[in-house]
């Protein structure tokens, strides 16, 4: 250490020794004076009291396009209680906290309560500071019991309102089957679109049917028409008799039966074919108009059909998600405020905080009185510059 700050060292400590009586006066004088400020201050006295959700978490439920709440979550109550008038209407209503010598307000009330949520632990504190320890007592554990009134209240006008919501939806996706199921019928009573393909298979299958039939007709006249010719033939080249007795030749009567056999199964053959051609052109005819119908109310059929199924498939989901939500809202109903502890009678005040006090007015009157040390000091070595300046002068 330089000897220039030795010296002046050695003045603070030199003034600090001269006007030591000052600074302890001073000092001790400001800490009796927030004493005794202290004394007269209105203590202030703290008490809480803890309220914790019981019953399950429910989430939110999506139906349809809504998304509907499954009963009132902590957190959104918590949002409604500070400043709350109707609760602390109710609180100072039930302490006749109006009157004198209270004479509360709702505004004065809010000042006095600090709400907090713990989130992880489900849990409210409510907070109370007042003057007077009992009626803070008091204060709390009323509020207590009207926040979980409250919130019985709020939670079953949220659920009736979520009730409302999913049987809201389930109407909706319940009308909206109803008519696309109204809708198709009303078009299968005009033209069944199903009958047609059924009539269409059938008229398809029966086509075939008389085709081949007629095909075979064709195949069989040319196969008896060839065996007809090689039967007469055949006939041609016997006797009836033979020229010894004028017996009949039994071969010529067994032909002869043939080729009539044959010319009558010819016959209806022949008159069984018109009548295949007739049918068919018949049916051909019939199954054009079939197709035309079916090209004709097709694309509106399926179209009804498409919007029939979606509508059922839509209704489905939303009677799943009903019945779901409707266990969900049964079971939040369940959930309620209970209160864990319940506020006491403090029997030491938070304010004034006489310690902290104290300790700042001794702080704050040492560093005065010193300051006001070091001024008296400057002005008595300034009145000697000015005695030794009038000296030298004279």
């Amino acid at each position: 250490m330089s000897e220039e700050n030795e010296l002046s060292m050695y003045n603070y400590i030199k003034v600090i020794s001269k006007w030591k009586w000052l600074i302890v006066i001073g000092t001790f004088v400001c800490i009796l004076t927030a004493g005794i400020v202290t004394f007269f201050l209105p203590r202030v006295y703290e008490t809480r009291a803890t309220l914790v959700m019981e019953g399950p978490v429910t989430p939110d439920r999506t139906i349809g396009l809504v998304k509907i709440p499954t009963g009132l979550s902590l957190n959104r109550f918590f949002n409604y209680l500070p400043n709350n008038r109707d609760l602390n209407l109710e609180v100072i209503k039930k302490l006749e906290l109006d009157k004198s010598p209270d004479e509360f307000t709702p505004q004065t009330l809010s000042q006095m309560l600090t709400f907090s949520l713990a989130t992880k632990s489900r849990t409210i504190a409510i907070n109370v500071r007042y003057s007077h320890p009992q009626k803070a007592r008091d204060i709390a554990n009323t509020m207590a019991e009207e926040v979980k009134e409250h919130y019985e209240v709020l939670n079953e006008a949220e659920i009736a309102q979520s009730q409302a919501l999913i049987d809201e939806q389930f109407n909706l996706a319940q009308t909206s089957l109803g008519e696309a199921e109204k809708n198709l019928e009303a078009s299968r009573e005009t033209v069944d679109v199903d009958y047609l393909k059924r009539e269409i298979k059938s008229r398809v299958s029966q086509e075939t049917k008389l085709t081949q039939e007629y095909s075979n007709i064709r195949v069989s006249l040319v196969g008896q028409e060839a065996g007809l010719a090689t039967t007469q033939d055949e006939l041609q080249k016997q006797d009836k008799f033979y020229s010894e007795g004028r017996q009949i030749n039994p071969v010529y009567v067994d032909l002869e039966k043939t080729v009539a056999k044959a010319r009558i199964s010819i016959a209806g053959a022949k008159a069984k074919e018109p009548l295949l051609k007739q049918k068919i052109e018949e049916n051909k005819l019939a199954l054009s108009e079939l197709y035309a119908q079916l090209a004709e109310r097709e694309p509106e059929w399926k179209t009804l059909t498409e919007g029939y199924n979606l509508a059922r498939k839509e209704y489905l989901k939303i009677y799943n998600a009903h019945h779901a939500a409707e266990k969900v809202l049964a079971a939040a109903k369940a959930r309620q405020l209970k209160t864990v502890s319940t506020a006491g009678v403090p029997s030491k005040p938070i304010e004034p905080n006489t310690k902290r006090i104290i300790l700042i007015a001794a702080v704050v009157g040492l560093l005065a009185v010193l300051f006001l040390a070091f001024f008296l000091e400057y002005l008595v070595k300034m009145r000697k510059l000015e005695a030794d300046s009038k000296k030298q002068n004279e």
